[in-house]
């Protein structure tokens, strides 16, 4: 890879167009957003990389390019950025950093950038990128929060919430950050997919997600995407490969693939776990169409 492939003076236009605006996958840690890029880029056309944390990185220069430009007495990157100049130079950086992911495709016409954290800045993101979109993956809160504490025994022990209540509350911040009031409001940037739909029918789940994506596809290949994807096959086989930039391949670690079930969490958990749980989410569980028995 050469620095003129990441050039945005040598990118066409329209895949400068394609670039800036990216389909992003979000919502709680271990609530599916994995699988459903994976299935996603099961088509032609769709490009998609290893979690980019792009906002997480930058996030402090946005705010306070952004927060700063009010205050009575300037200090830091805002005494030498307008809003405007510094989003279309950051538009560029975007650009550079995901140019390479041009490569997967002869024809790339939709970049998928899943990083489940994103969702804490979605409303920047929703403005940074005007043309963005957002497939926002809810699972049970208990669930994730099952998935989460065995993860921090092992695998994740360096970031997943380890205890009933921390899970819950992390569950609880990502969700209610990712049910954005404005975006919610507009069906043609932002999508609710759950994780429980997309294990029951992963078809006509995943048929909802291309129609909101505007991937054309033949029925064939939905058929032959959901069959390569089956949880089974992609624990057995350690999941469909993805690779960075350099071409590193980037296995998952081992306990990545648990159970691959729905209600796994009413066995995994104590009943004083469940409380804890519950107790913390089950406003927001309702609203996301969720009872103390499960998916409703």
């Amino acid at each position: 890879m050469t620095h003129l492939d990441r050039d945005p003076k040598t990118i066409s236009s329209q895949d400068r167009a394609l670039l800036c605006a990216p389909v992003f996958i979000v919502g709680s840690g271990r609530s599916g957003t994995t699988w459903l890029q994976r299935l996603l880029t099961e088509f032609d056309g769709v490009i998609s990389g290893q979690e980019s944390h792009f906002f997480f990185m930058f996030n402090q220069a946005f705010e306070d390019v952004e927060t700063q430009a009010a205050t009575p007495r300037k200090t830091g990157l805002s005494c030498y950025w307008k809003i405007d100049e510094f989003y279309t130079e950051m538009q560029q950086v975007w650009m550079k950093t995901f140019s390479p992911l041009l490569q997967q495709s002869n024809n790339p016409q939709l970049l998928v950038e899943k990083t489940p954290g994103h969702a804490l800045y979605i409303s920047r993101i929703a403005k940074f990128l005007p043309k963005s979109r957002f497939i926002h993956v809810i699972r049970d809160s208990r669930a994730v929060s099952a998935s989460l504490i065995a993860a921090s025994k092992n695998w994740g022990s360096n970031w997943a919430a380890g205890s009933a209540k921390s899970s819950a509350t992390e569950w609880w911040r990502m969700v209610t950050a990712a049910r954005n009031p404005a975006l919610r409001q507009d069906p043609s940037r932002y999508l609710e997919v759950h994780y429980e739909d997309l294990h029951k029918d992963t078809g006509k789940e995943l048929k909802k997600v291309l129609d909101f994506t505007g991937i054309k596809y033949p029925e064939t290949a939905l058929e032959a995407a959901v069959e390569s994807q089956r949880f089974a096959k992609q624990k057995k086989s350690g999941g469909t490969n993805i690779a960075d930039v350099r071409g590193t391949i980037l296995r998952e670690p081992d306990g990545f693939f648990r159970k691959g079930e729905i209600d796994s969490w009413k066995k995994d958990l104590s009943f004083i776990q469940k409380l804890i749980i519950w107790r913390y989410t089950r406003r927001l569980m309702r609203e996301c169409g969720y009872s103390w028995d499960g998916r409703v």
